[in-house]
């Protein structure tokens, strides 16, 4: 399955609240970006709290690399030398993602936290539809 090179393993039998294995592509960015502002905003009656920090807190880029190599000891197939692309490849889908949620009416910068797990969010099950989503 797509997830096979998670570490740690991030499905756990405990679930509460929907289940995301499958949420790539099925949301705008802008709504996983309200989402994660205000849950129930987006979904009345959740029981979610907010995630405000993301919203905040920037991405540290100098740790890109070494997790990198870390993923690639653990057997990630990551191409070798990736290490050295991987936050350019970052900047790039950011920028999308970025560009994106100003389109969709939501003003925020590309090195925000909350920009990679709306990334990690798209990709969530595309791989088992066989298709991209604009998060790529």
């Amino acid at each position: 399955g797509e997830f096979v090179y998670d570490h740690p393993f991030l499905w756990g039998s405990k679930r509460t609240g929907p289940d995301l294995h499958r949420v790539g592509g099925k949301y705008p960015d802008a709504w996983h970006y309200n989402h994660m502002k205000d849950p129930r905003l987006m979904s009345p009656g959740s029981i979610m709290p907010p995630y405000p920090w993301l919203l905040e807190d920037t991405i540290n880029e100098a740790d890109i690399p070494a997790k990198i190599r870390a993923m690639q000891a653990l057997g990630v197939p990551y191409p070798e030398g990736y290490d050295q692309q991987a936050v350019t490849d970052l900047k790039t889908q950011a920028t999308h993602i970025a560009n994106t949620l100003k389109e969709q009416g939501v003003q925020t910068d590309s090195d925000k936290e909350i920009i990679a797990l709306i990334a990690y969010l798209q990709r969530l099950g595309t791989d088992i539809k066989g298709h991209n989503v604009a998060a790529q």
